[in-house]
């Protein structure tokens, strides 16, 4: 699921933030696109949806074209339903595969 953020460094200046949008979800961090700088792993950034904040941790960072980087997070600490959507079911996005049909 596409949301859009805005994505800002614990070491920027105050005030500067980066649009970017998420590629995939989930309860405990997310996959993010949009970057045009590269993140270290170990860095440590404040993700804003609406008017939720998020504290992050990068776990990867990796640029997928010329000044476009994806960067896996993980929450330090999170609002519950920082998404704003639901994530509740754990099979989501899961294929199970059940004799000669695959089941969603």
């Amino acid at each position: 699921m596409v949301l859009p953020l805005r994505s800002s460094s614990t070491n920027a200046p105050a005030g500067s933030s980066t649009v970017v949008h998420t590629l995939n979800l989930s309860p405990f961090g997310a996959k993010l696109g949009a970057f045009r700088q590269c993140l270290q792993r170990g860095d440590i950034l404040l993700v804003q949806r609406r008017h939720k904040r998020a504290k992050c941790k990068v776990v990867w960072s990796q640029e997928v074209g010329p000044r476009e980087i994806q960067v896996g997070i993980e929450f330090l600490e999170a609002e519950d339903g920082f998404w704003g959507v639901p994530l509740e079911d754990s099979r989501a996005g899961v294929w199970i595969v059940k004799s000669d049909c695959v089941a969603f």
